[in-house]
């Protein structure tokens, strides 16, 4: 039997959990599990509706599956985050899958509020080669409040920055953020969520 199946929206967080995973052994998490990446033909509100339908086949090779997908997008803006998980946890749980080995993560609001962090990494990736720090440019044009670790609107501001370098927007960039960027300050729930499910189902024996 296989470790993991993962049902994500799109080929951006795709990428991003294929730069991430592989690093994960630094923070407790032993670098042996295996894992598969699918992508869910209707995005965001496929993950939301039919995550169940679509992983049901998997249950009996996959020991865990995770779903995560953006909130924004996915039909249920104005719920919370944590009532839109257990949702899709319940589901799965009445369909083949033990409750302790599913798991949902709505991204509040994309998957970009994974990739913002202040480190020259981050400035390489995105040719930011101005005399101004990234960060004080998205102060200065009103994509992040003072004092904040993410801009407001992570997904245009990353859009804005990418026009301003005239540099192609592509998964490719999520992927090279994972690899190279120091993840262990970020405080997004969400993404805690993720290392806290990934330690408990693979931590070192």
């Amino acid at each position: 039997m296989k470790d993991l199946i993962i049902l994500v929206a799109d080929k951006d967080i795709k990428a991003l959990l294929e730069g991430l995973l592989p690093r994960l052994k630094n923070v407790n998490i032993t670098s042996n599990f295996t894992f598969v990446i699918e992508s869910h033909p209707n995005r965001d509100n496929g993950c939301m509706n039919e995550s169940v339908e679509y992983l049901r086949p998997f249950c009996k090779t996959f020991r865990h599956a995770l779903v995560i997908f953006d909130k924004e997008g996915s039909g249920k803006e104005k719920r919370g985050r944590q009532a839109i998980e257990s949702s899709i946890e319940e589901a799965l749980s009445k369909n083949g899958w033990a409750a302790e080995n599913v798991a949902a993560i709505a991204i509040d609001p994309e998957i970009e509020n994974w990739i913002w962090v202040n480190s020259a990494n981050m400035s390489k990736e995105l040719n930011w080669n101005e005399a101004k720090a990234l960060y004080a440019w998205l102060q200065e044009n009103g994509w992040r409040d003072e004092q904040a670790s993410k801009p407001t609107r992570p997904k245009e501001a990353l859009e804005a920055v990418l026009r301003k370098t005239r540099k192609p927007r592509s998964a490719s960039i999520y992927k090279n953020i994972a690899e190279k960027v120091s993840f262990t300050k970020c405080e997004d729930p969400a993404f805690l969520k993720l290392l806290e499910k990934m330690q408990l189902w693979f931590s070192p024996v």
